[in-house]
């Protein structure tokens, strides 16, 4: 073994421990899917926080109150 081959191997055993690292400190992303719905009359996927739909206008039944 010479000083080549040992500084690439320490090399290749940092890389590995900060990609672990990095894997392990991933969040999901989900929150952007929890907020979509679809509406009951075209099918279109819009957001939640839209009364009306996006395609045909019709105002959502999950938004409505009563």
């Amino acid at each position: 073994m010479n000083a080549t081959s040992i500084s690439f191997g320490l090399l290749f055993v940092l890389f590995v421990i900060v990609l672990l690292h990095r894997m392990r400190t991933l969040k999901p992303q989900l929150a952007g899917f929890r907020s979509q719905r679809m509406c009951p009359f075209c099918g279109l996927i819009t957001s939640r926080t839209k009364e009306r739909c996006l395609e045909c206008g019709v105002a959502s039944v999950s938004g409505r109150r009563g």
